[in-house]
């Protein structure tokens, strides 16, 4: 250890021939603490012997030449071998230094490094299951340069059975609820590290706590009788157990349905509005738990809905709103209008959407309830930007002489049929007929000795056309 003494600070003043005499010897170590070639673990501490006159005020050192490898006390050292190659035989220097600032000799030693942990593969594997009764573990994969291995109870705790050399064979009594099993493993440089061997004794059957339904639609606990189930269904039991469990049956109605951890099924293929659901489990060592018995409610209907414009409807413009409005009674998760009439995916009730070429247009519209019952509906429309044909069937030639009133008959023709036609004097509207033939009377005494006349006809889409002009005297 070091040794320091006789240091007394003393005030500044003159000198005289009574004050000591200045401080010039360097400490010296006289022991380093540590055997030169010593095989050394990662981490380890020596205490270097250092004496000084006066007193000792650090130590100090490096490992194959790096300082920050030790760190020393007035008492020892400790040196961290990170970065050190394993197994290399490296320099191992220390110096002091005294209050005085004067420094010994660096006195440098040699010491082996082994950065290997010891450690060994156990049977059973880590983190096995088993009952409660002896166990025997062995040890295999065991370095050669194991010193000790002890079997503990719980990190650190009691030594339960220790060896100093193989067969590396323990006997363990194991009870449920015991602190955990652990190794410690010391090889001959002095590693060491404790490792666990997660054992988990278990003489419980599993507990199923609870079913819920996964399924993207109707999330939550099915297993209270109270719970309801779309046309396609997602189960999955919560198991509690201290070991694994391998094993699960799922019965549907008394029958087994499947052996899958989470269940798939198809309710909307009963044909009924309830069914009874079974589920048992089994862990690793054979526990099998209660059985599980709940019955769920089913609801394969899907929304009801209803989409607009309405079936048939006449379509004008190059665009046209659609909507749907949908019910359901557990509610409806969403709404899609389909295909490319809905490029961004919109969940929106209504879209406005292009109406496409003269002819039928469909639209689709997708509407999915909270159980995840869905349904399509298509929608076609008739568009129609064609104006209707309109002209004269009957009446005075043009530039006529009109003495007395004097019937005009209109033609017009539309594929998707004529909404009207209206007779108009100089641009005015004087006479509507909305059935055929679209006959009109004139009484030219109502209008000017010049006057023009033409037809307006609409089709039931709101497009029109007009006729030529006709000039008539009275």
């Amino acid at each position: 250890m070091a040794v320091a003494s006789g240091l007394v600070a003393a005030a500044a003043g003159p000198a005289s021939a009574e004050d000591p005499a200045p401080d010039v010897t360097a400490p010296v170590i006289t022991d380093l603490g540590i055997e030169p070639g010593k095989l050394m673990p990662r981490t380890f501490k020596f205490e270097p012997v250092v004496t000084d006159d006066v007193g000792v005020a650090k130590i100090e050192g490096s490992l194959a030449g790096q300082r920050y490898h030790v760190w020393c006390s007035l008492v020892s050292c400790t040196v961290e071998t990170t970065n050190v190659e394993h197994d290399a035989e490296v320099p191992l220097a220390v110096w002091a230094t005294d209050v005085a600032g004067n420094k010994s000799e660096v006195v440098t030693t040699t010491v082996r490094i082994d950065r290997e942990s010891p450690t060994a593969t156990l049977s059973p594997a880590v983190r096995s299951t088993m009952k409660s009764g002896p166990v025997t573990i062995t040890l295999s994969k065991v370095p050669e340069d194991i010193a000790t291995i002890e079997m503990t109870a719980g990190y650190k705790g009691e030594v339960l059975d220790s060896r100093t050399e193989g067969p590396w064979v323990f006997t363990w009594n194991a009870v449920a609820g015991a602190p955990r099993l652990h190794f410690r493993f010391v090889d001959r440089a002095g590693n060491e590290i404790i490792a666990s061997s997660e054992y988990v004794v278990d003489d419980d059957a599993p507990i199923i706590e609870r079913v819920d339904s996964v399924s993207t639609y109707s999330p939550g606990r099915v297993d209270l009788n109270d719970g309801w189930v779309g046309s396609f269904s997602r189960l999955s039991a919560k198991v509690r157990d201290a070991s694994k469990v391998t094993r699960i049956e799922w019965r549907l109605n008394g029958k087994v349905a499947s052996n899958s951890f989470e269940y798939f099924w198809i309710p909307g293929n009963l044909n009924a509005t309830q069914a009874v659901v079974t589920v048992q489990v089994w862990d690793a060592l054979g526990h099998a738990s209660a059985p599980k018995l709940f019955r769920v409610n089913i609801d394969s209907t899907a929304p009801a809905m209803t989409v607009t414009p309405a079936e048939g409807a006449l379509i004008r413009g190059t665009t046209f709103r659609t909507s749907v409005k949908a019910t359901d009674p557990h509610g409806v998760s969403w709404v899609q209008l389909q295909g490319p009439d809905n490029p961004t995916g919109s969940r929106a009730d209504t879209l406005t959407v292009p109406s496409g070429r003269d002819g039928a247009r469909t639209v689709t519209w997708l509407s999915v309830d909270n159980l995840g019952n869905s349904v399509s509906a298509d929608r076609t429309v008739i568009v129609d930007n064609t104006a209707p044909v309109v002209g004269y069937k009957s009446g005075p030639k043009n530039l006529s002489k009109l003495t007395g009133k004097t019937a005009l008959t209109a033609a017009a023709l539309d594929r998707n049929g004529i909404l009207g036609v209206q007779l108009l004097v100089n641009g005015k509207v004087v006479a509507t007929d909305v059935t055929g033939p679209y006959s009109f009377v004139l009484d030219p005494k109502k209008y000017g000795t010049t006057f023009t006349v033409q037809f307006r006809g609409y089709d039931k889409a709101g497009n029109y056309q007009h006729s030529a002009k006709l000039t008539y005297r009275r």
